[in-house]
């Protein structure tokens, strides 16, 4: 689905092989900045980023929350301020190990506050809305990558992380032109008994990056 003049496109990920199903994109020499809602969620795409630097780009991750709320039970930590800050470190070692920037962690609340109301919610939404801003300005990406509007299972904080990067996206044209890409799941392709991941016909999905075994071992390594 093309919109805004085929300024947006979306894109899903062909794990595993390593032929062209549609024209490469070559990305040497450009800048490509991936945004998400909490450390771990770039595991969508790492396999599409280790090919892109692989290809040469400069690639930045940015993370909207700390994560304080996620696996709790996995880390035995009660604190949420001790399990934010390992996030914040594995998030580290994850761009080392793909060869990434450092990660740009904006730092807001995991589930952005919704418990305690809409002023607290939006006060969340606007501080993204103006990191984006800037970093749009200061890194000029030549392509942005972001959920598509599902965020893949629904949850609120990527719903509302792919809802700001597109309005921020298209709020103005930008001095340096960008493409905007989702990334998404196709019907069909998931299995039943897995837990909800929203899905999009591949007749919607217009531009696929195909990824090589290295690409997928270099996403694991760095899981």
């Amino acid at each position: 689905m093309k919109l805004f003049n085929a300024c947006f496109r979306t894109f899903t990920i062909i794990i595993g092989f390593a032929f062209a199903i549609t024209p490469a994109l070559a990305q040497k020499g450009k800048t490509i900045l991936a945004v998400f809602a909490h450390p771990d969620d770039e595991s969508t795409v790492s396999p599409v980023l280790a090919k892109y630097v692989a290809e040469g780009a400069s690639v930045y991750l940015v993370v909207a929350t700390d994560g304080r709320y996620g696996f709790t039970p996995h880390f035995g930590m009660k604190n949420p301020d001790s399990l934010a800050l390992v996030r914040a470190g594995e998030l580290n070692c994850l761009a080392t190990t793909l060869g990434i920037n450092k990660p740009l962690i904006v730092g807001l609340h995991d589930q952005m506050q919704m418990k305690t109301g809409m002023d607290s919610l939006n006060s969340q939404l606007n501080k993204l809305r103006t990191r984006l801003a800037d970093l749009f300005v200061e890194i000029k990406p030549d392509i942005v990558i972001t959920w598509g509007s599902s965020g893949l299972t629904g949850h609120p904080d990527h719903r509302a992380v792919s809802d700001v990067v597109t309005e921020v996206f298209a709020m103005k044209r930008w001095q340096k032109p960008m493409n905007l890409f989702y990334t998404e799941v196709p019907t069909g392709s998931v299995p039943s008994n897995t837990f909800y991941v929203a899905t999009v016909d591949s007749s919607y999905l217009n531009v696929r990056v195909p990824v090589s075994q290295a690409h997928l071992q270099k996403a694991r390594t760095a899981w």
